[in-house]
């Protein structure tokens, strides 16, 4: 079956007016990318006051490494679920 391509239309240029009010759904989207702004600069704040030079334990150096990590490649530790006859 080959799959029907829908045509969209490309948005008109007057759609956009940077002197426009913002509507209430903009300024909602706004809230909520502060507020995980917020949280990601709490994380990132958390990780900055680890002074490296005082990580004396492999445990330690782990630990800051699996936290920095986390922040700078958010995706990195979400793997992708098997698919197939032999997937676990």
């Amino acid at each position: 079956m080959v799959p029907r391509v829908i045509q969209v239309p490309k948005t008109p240029k007057e759609s956009y007016n940077p002197s426009r009010p913002a509507s209430s759904l903009l300024k909602s989207q706004v809230l909520h990318l502060h507020d995980a702004l917020e949280a990601h600069d709490a994380e990132v704040k958390e990780a900055l006051a680890t002074a490296p030079e005082r990580l004396q334990t492999e445990g330690e150096v782990s630990d800051y490494v699996r936290t920095v990590t986390r922040i700078l490649h958010p995706h990195a530790g979400k793997r992708q679920a098997k698919k197939g006859p032999n997937a676990t």
